[in-house]
């Protein structure tokens, strides 16, 4: 089995409000199967947080749950701390040692101090992807320094507000149904709401501009929750799953070819992964 070993570091001093780092885990290892071929998986052979105290307690129980190496490196005289040296000297240390040997190497930051670092291990080969805001994605000394760029935002947690209702003497309409209600009836058991949510992070994973296949697709579920057994599900096969996304207008099958589909709204996606992730 061919895999391609990753280091993943995240500098929590340059994350504003709440990621859910086990999307970005899932949404990388699916990204892998994109931008590498003949790899089967990707393996996380290193999972580093560096930031200081205060920073680092707001993500701790996730960091703990996903088995990251947590350092705190607290501020020196109330200035900069030096999550972004350490960081880097420990990444140039890897590239020295070579033992694991890592293949792509992951940043979390908006600092273009690592810019630097990022540089240097292309130069030695090393794929470098980095996970930034969707305008420090456009700066070009992230665009010329690394090999491809995850947009944060799409990890975000986003918890939503409800409005408060008016009263009102009006006689009230029924509401159009929506198209997440189709996915609705798949969030009350469990083993439903996984299989709903491991193809969602698959197609999140997905451009709208592609043509996909749901052999590939099903391939690509299975490496994030290769321990669910579809047939212990409502959905009993992946067909089914196929069409309730079909029928929430997400994604759309090719006429007269039954197992191929574009992707209509991935943004639509991202928020139904957030609304469903929401409700638990």
């Amino acid at each position: 089995m061919n895999h391609i070993s990753v280091a993943i570091y995240l500098d929590v001093e340059n994350i504003q409000g709440m990621i859910n780092f086990e999307d970005l885990l899932d949404d990388i290892r699916l990204q892998v199967s994109n931008e590498f071929e003949n790899v089967d998986k990707a393996v996380f052979a290193l999972k580093k947080a560096i930031g200081d105290s205060n920073n680092l307690k707001r993500f701790r129980n996730q960091l703990s749950e996903l088995n990251f190496t947590i350092e705190d490196t607290p501020h020196i005289a109330n200035k900069k701390n030096r999550a972004d040296l350490m960081i880097s000297v420990d990444a140039l240390e890897k590239l020295h040692v070579d033992h694991p040997h890592f293949d792509l190497f992951v940043f979390l930051t908006s600092d273009s101090d690592y810019s630097i670092v990022m540089n240097t291990l292309r130069k030695y080969n090393r794929q470098v992807w980095l996970v930034a805001t969707r305008d420090d994605s456009q700066r070009t000394i992230f665009k010329s320094s690394t090999d491809k760029i995850l947009i944060i935002d799409d990890y975000r947690v986003i918890k939503e507000t409800k409005s408060r209702s008016t009263k009102t003497t009006r006689t009230k309409t029924k509401p159009k149904p929506s198209d997440y209600e189709k996915l609705q009836p798949y969030l009350k058991n469990e083993s439903d709401r996984r299989a709903l949510l491991g193809m969602l992070k698959v197609m999140r994973s997905y451009t709208e501009e592609k043509l996909y296949t749901t052999l590939d697709t099903n391939n690509r579920f299975r490496q994030i929750d290769e321990n669910l057994n579809l047939s212990q599900t409502k959905f009993k096969k992946f067909k089914a799953v196929y069409k309730v996304l079909e029928e929430a207008k997400l994604i759309e099958f090719q006429k007269d070819i039954t197992h191929k589909f574009t992707i209509i709204d991935r943004q639509k996606i991202i928020s139904y992964l957030n609304k469903i992730q929401n409700e638990e």
